[in-house]
Parts: C-alpha cells; structure tokens; sequence
C-alpha cells in the first residue's frame, strides 16, 4: 500500500509539473493527472472536466480546463479542443491565466490542421483584446495573419498590409501573408512587387499545389494588366489540366490571345471551354469573346451564330437563377445547404442555375463553411463513442451544443455570402447582355475599327505564332489541321486551334457589307 501510495505521488508530481501545481487532496483533477500520465485521454478528459464543472478553488478549475483542452487534443477532436483553448485566451494574458501564451499556440496549431475559419479567429486576436505585446513569439504569424486578412476583407489595404508584413518569415502563415500583400501591391500599381510577392508565396507553398496554383494565376494576371503578354501566357501554362484552375487559365488565356490578335488561338481556346465535358461550368463571357474575334476577322454570319448562342445557353441560366434569389430572399442562410445539395447530386430543381451553383460550390464562401461543418460533424459522431462517464458527467452534452453552433455559424456565415455571389452573378450577366448590343451594332454596320478603338487594344510586338492551349509554336513544327465533325476527344481539350483567315481585307468588308452581299 506504501509503495502504491508512494507511485501516486510521484505520478502527481509529474502532472503538476506538465499541468500546474496540484490540489491538496486526493480530486478528479489529480485522478485526470494520473490518467494522463498513462496516456488515458478519454479518462482524463472526463475527470478533469469533473474537476472544471466543481472545482475546489479557482486555480483548480485553470488547470482542469488546460488538461481539459489538452486531452481532447490528444484524442484528434481539434474543434472540441479549441472551445477551451479559447475561453483561455479570451480571458488575456493575466497572473491568474498562466496558460495564456501556450492556448494560443495550440490554437495556432490546431487551424494550420483543420481550419477554426476566419469568424472564430479574429474573435479571439482583436487588437483592443489582445494586443500586440501580449502575443508570444510563437504565435505572432498566426496573429497577425489574421488580423491582417480581417483588414483586407474589410478593404483596409493600407492597415492589412502593416499587419502582414509583421509575420515571420517562419510561420507557416508567411506564404498566405505574402500572397496578400502581392494583391495590395498590384491593387496599388507596384506591378514588380506585386510579382515578388506572388513568387515568394510560391516557393513557400511546398507541397500546396493550390496556392502555387493561386499565385501563377496572379502573376499572369499582372502581366497581362502590363501588357506583358508573352510572360502571361508563360504562367497561364503552368497551370495543371488536372487542376480546378485549368479552365479559368484557359479562358484567361483566350483573353490574353485576343490582346495579341492571335485570332485562331482565342477560338480554340473558347472550343475546348463549349466542350460537352464543361456543360456545367459558367464562362457566359466567353460567347461574346468569340463574337469581338469574329468580328476583328470581319466574319459576320459568326458574330450572329456567338450572340444566338449566348442567348440560348444564358437565357434559361438567367432565368432559374433569379428564381434562387427570389426564393431565398428572405433565407439567405439556407443557400449553403442548396449549394450543398447540389454538390453531393441530390439537388433536382434550378437545372439550368446548375453551372452558377457549381461555380458557386468552388468559391472560399462555400469550401470554408463545408470543411466546419465535415469537421464538426466528425467530431460529433466520435464523441458518442467516448463511453458512458462523458455523457454523465455532461460532457458530450456541452461539446455538441458548440459543435452545432459552429455548424450553424458557418452555414449562416457561408449562405449570406454565397447569396451575394448569385446576386453578383445575375448582375454580370445583366451587363453582358447589354455588351451583345454594342457588338451587335458593330456587326450591322461591318465596322471593326470602331470596336476596336473602343476596346483601345494595343498589338504586341511579339509575333510569335502560339498553337492551341499555352504551348509556343516552334518555328520547324508542321500542323496539320483536321476539320471539326462534331466530336470532342478529351485528350485534346485545350489543344485547339482554329484555321480561319481575315475577311477585313475583301472589298465587301471595305464597303461595310457582309461577304458576299452585293
């Protein structure tokens, strides 16, 4: 008995020294010590959360409520973790909180494995809350990566840019940081730095394709804003076909062709965005970009074929979706859960407001909400597994009451916006409709050049022929051009290119008139 008693004090020693000084007595909180010392985190959980519900002294319950957070760390359950880690760091940094510094560390930790989302995290970082000296070292690239994206979102550049300059090259929050900061650049007009930023945010991205992914995008894109557009085509192509990127760099691209008057490359990229295989994905501008390059090509029956078709595929789209935000009006919160529907195939109405609903179920407002509410979800279901003592001791009780409010905050968080991106959506189209009559009036009167004064487009020096999706065309490389029958072979897709010659140069487009008109 001597010698059991003589383990248990040493046990208690050990847990004190990992998890504060302990009560005199034999408590749950020393009973949660000794169980944690033997790797018993479900039976550590439950007694120091005995401990933290009845404490004996105030000092008792910061240390049960630490051990508390820690256990349910140890078991894999982060958000469950994160609602004491918390509650720890919202108190500040005070004599009374020895814990302060270490829970905001952990909670660092924790979002780098299962994202808390930005709602949860500015709470607890606020300047007036928390400020700046407060933070530990440790913990300064999660702080201030935040407080800087809430200022960025809220289109206070000068102010974010300040914060995120402020993180450590060695938190893994840097690359993030950097990539803003790239955004403010360019926003600013500081194009190369623009470009510094987005590579370093590349060559910290390790094996992140998706931010590496992101930042190519945008250096393209500041390359094409500076008339660069050899360089944009360069970054355009390192964008994967397997990517959830592959089509917006194609679209983009076309763009970036149509600048470089490189007519049949502009028409084979938007051939592989109509393929059958991209039904469901929305590039309602792309008809009208086929329908300004036909018309630098003065082919006029063309231009008439793009608009019709715009007309046709974005007339029922228009339609279904302004049904969406005439239903939800009144429950913006529920759009996350008709994107949702969509997403996993059980949603069989708004057909034709599928291809926004896809777009929509891409955007951060969607997949940041959807990770919350997988994440809860899990957890939920793995605490009825963590036995009876829990759920006596009202411990499942209260994490599922936090976990469904998490689920719920992001699913009123994520519909609200994703309303406003339908919203959006009905408002660029309404403006592309009004762009068919501007290039339908151009088509009657068979008068490129005014379009093209409107468009102020300037031609690139570089002649260089490019053939298809983003490969440069070398100057020994024979084509062989194979007409179109109507088949799509999926390994062509972005591959594409066109054929056609400029009619601008006949006397019937001279005369303002359609070939073959007399």
């Amino acid at each position: 008995m001597r010698a059991w008693l003589a383990r248990a004090s040493l046990i208690s020693a050990i847990g004190g020294a990992l998890w504060g000084p302990a009560t005199t007595g034999f408590s749950a909180y020393e009973a949660g010590q000794k169980m944690t010392a033997n790797r018993d985190f479900v039976g550590a959980a439950a007694e120091y959360f005995q401990s933290y519900s009845s404490p004996r002294s105030a000092q008792e319950r910061v240390f049960s409520e630490w051990g508390l957070a820690k256990s349910l760390q140890s078991l894999g359950l982060y958000y469950s973790s994160s609602k004491y880690f918390s509650q720890i760091v919202r108190r500040g940094s005070t004599p009374s909180n020895p814990y302060f510094r270490r829970g905001l560390e952990e909670l660092g930790q924790i979002n780098n494995t299962v994202a808390l989302g930005q709602s949860h995290i500015v709470q607890l970082v606020k300047e007036d809350s928390l400020p700046p000296e407060n933070v530990p070292q440790a913990a300064r690239g999660f702080y201030y990566y935040y407080l800087g994206e809430d200022n960025f979102s809220r289109e206070k550049y000068e102010k974010a840019a300040e914060l995120l300059k402020r993180v450590p090259s060695s938190s893994s929050y840097f690359g993030k940081a950097q990539f803003h900061l790239g955004v403010i650049a360019n926003r600013g007009g500081q194009h190369s730095r623009a470009i510094s930023y987005f590579e370093s945010t590349r060559e910290s991205a390790g094996a992140d394709a998706w931010v590496r992914e992101q930042s190519a995008l945008n250096i393209a894109r500041v390359h094409y804003e500076t008339k660069n557009y050899t360089e944009a085509l360069k970054y355009y192509a390192q964008i994967s076909r397997e990517s959830d990127n592959w089509l917006e760099a194609i679209f983009e691209s076309a763009w970036t062709f149509f600048m470089m008057a490189k007519h049949n490359n502009v028409l084979g990229n938007i051939h592989t965005l109509h393929s059958p295989f991209f039904q469901s994905r929305f590039f309602p501008e792309s008809y009208l970009l086929e329908a300004i390059t036909y018309l630098r090509l003065c082919r006029y029956d063309a231009v008439q074929a793009s608009l019709e078709r715009f007309r046709d595929a974005n007339k029922p789209i228009f339609t279904d979706i302004n049904s969406v935000l005439k239903e939800y009006k009144s429950k913006k919160t529920d759009m996350f859960k008709l994107v949702y529907d969509y997403r996993n195939g059980s949603l069989s109405s708004y057909k034709n407001a599928w291809a926004i609903l896809d777009s929509l179920s891409r955007s951060d407002a969607y997949k940041e909400a959807y990770r919350s509410v997988r994440y809860s979800d899990s957890e939920i279901a793995q605490l009825s597994r963590m036995g009876g003592k829990w759920a006596s001791a009202g411990l499942t009780e209260e994490l599922k009451d936090f976990l469904g409010k998490k689920k719920q905050l992001a699913k009123v968080n994520s519909g609200n916006r994703l309303y406003d991106q339908a919203a959006s959506s009905v408002a660029y189209m309404r403006d592309l409709v009004s762009q068919t009559r501007g290039i339908q009036a151009e088509r009657m009167e068979g008068q490129v050049d005014t379009i093209r004064r409107a468009l102020n487009v300037t031609q690139a020096n570089d002649r260089k022929v490019f053939i298809g999706g983003l490969q440069p065309l070398k100057v020994d490389q024979q084509l062989e051009y194979w007409p179109f029958m109507g088949e799509y072979w999926e390994d062509e897709l972005g591959y594409y290119v066109y054929n056609l010659d400029d009619q601008c140069g006949t006397e019937a487009s001279k005369a303002g008139k359609k070939p073959g008109e007399k």
